[in-house]
């Protein structure tokens, strides 16, 4: 085959191969958009009502490696966090099943975590009995992790459960193993 056809299918190739990433850029940025009934209405699918023994499997997120111990789901259902004894909370696109966030925690042995009602927080505690949280539009330190900008402590046994109060960003409850609970203000 002569150089000059080589070229041209290289050039063509290359473009192709440019238009389908554009695409795929293009798609990406639409089920961001959207929640998971918004897509299903958008495309025409109708629910399906199981039965208690009727559950399929419809996606599996890979990428703990760890047990997982917690997640939880947006405000807008479009993404999930999960928390896991690999010292990660890794942030996913439901969707896409893609990871959005994977943070490395200070404190490997993480049970709970939750998302802030605005999706721009979360927040996760452990056996070190503090409840960290993250700002997922801050920058990362330079290695692909983000800084914990808040530190909630106070509690004297490990952190069962954490969850932000609804339609308030900045209020954030947890559960311990010392029988108590706290409401946290995240700014103070």
């Amino acid at each position: 085959m002569p150089a000059d056809d080589l070229r041209e299918r290289y050039v063509a190739a290359k473009a192709h191969v440019h238009n389908l990433k554009q695409r795929l850029r293009e798609r990406r940025a639409r089920l961001v958009e959207t929640d998971v009934a918004a897509y299903a209405r958008n495309n025409g699918i109708t629910p399906i009502h199981f039965g208690p023994g009727d559950f399929v499997c419809c996606r599996t997120l890979q990428g703990h490696t760890g047990k997982v111990y917690s997640l939880d789901w947006s405000r807008e259902r479009n993404r999930i966090v999960s928390a896991s004894q690999d010292g990660r909370l890794i942030v996913w696109n439901a969707l896409t099943s893609q990871k959005t966030h994977a943070i490395k925690l200070p404190c490997a042995w993480v049970m709970a975590c939750a998302f802030s009602p605005g999706g721009q927080a979360v927040a996760c505690g452990g056996l070190d009995n503090v409840c960290s949280i993250f700002m997922l539009n801050s920058k990362d330190r330079g290695d692909g992790n983000l800084s914990v900008s808040a530190t909630l402590t106070g509690h004297k046994g490990y952190i069962s459960c954490c969850q932000y109060v609804p339609d308030e960003e900045k209020s954030l409850i947890t559960s311990s193993g010392d029988w108590t609970c706290a409401l946290w203000d995240s700014e103070t």
